[in-house]
């Protein structure tokens, strides 16, 4: 019995792989979708962005692990593309406070060797979201000196604020709505 349910699964395998490797060698580029229609298969946000012209988001980022920012960066990246691809006008702060402060400083002595290069590309992703039109990054100087760091240490183009909790209030109060990065 057991040998017949060792040859049953044995059988069932062998026609999988072979019907996966038929199929796959019958998918041609005729399948590849162009960039256009990528773009037109897309879903929409089409009523959330009703009538919305500019997009403010304010960006909480807590987060003081290099590979899981940088993951989220990614999303962060995304969603400004979005809002450009559906004809909403981007306006991003990231404000950095906690723990993420540390993953800023242009010297990355005071890390490990191992945590460097993803600290290094975390920074060189950073440095591509910053070019982007309407984007802000702000640390935040109470963070920062529990590092310790000096806003003449940071990564260029970031900025340095006092207090990114005041800068959460006063964005808030001009239409930026808030989203954790933690």
């Amino acid at each position: 019995m057991r040998i017949n349910n060792f040859i049953l699964a044995l059988f069932a395998m062998i026609v999988i792989v072979i019907s996966s490797s038929v199929a796959a060698e019958n998918i041609g580029t005729e399948h590849c979708l162009t960039d256009e229609e990528y773009e037109a298969r897309q879903p929409n946000d089409r009523a959330a962005l009703e009538g919305i012209e500019v997009g403010r988001i304010f960006w909480d980022v807590t987060i003081g692990d290099p590979k899981l920012l940088f993951g989220r960066l990614g999303v962060i990246d995304q969603t400004y593309r979005d809002m450009v691809r559906q004809n909403v006008t981007p306006e991003m702060i990231l404000a950095f406070r906690g723990g993420s402060v540390r993953l800023l400083a242009s010297d990355l002595s005071g890390h490990s060797e191992e945590s460097r290069p993803d600290i290094q590309d975390l920074q060189q992703r950073l440095q591509q979201i910053i070019e982007l039109p309407g984007v802000r990054m702000e640390s935040c100087y109470i963070a920062m000196r529990r590092v310790p760091l000096e806003p003449e240490n940071l990564i260029r183009g970031i900025e340095t604020v006092n207090n990114t909790f005041l800068s959460a209030m006063g964005y808030g109060q001009r239409g930026f709505i808030s989203l954790p990065i933690h």
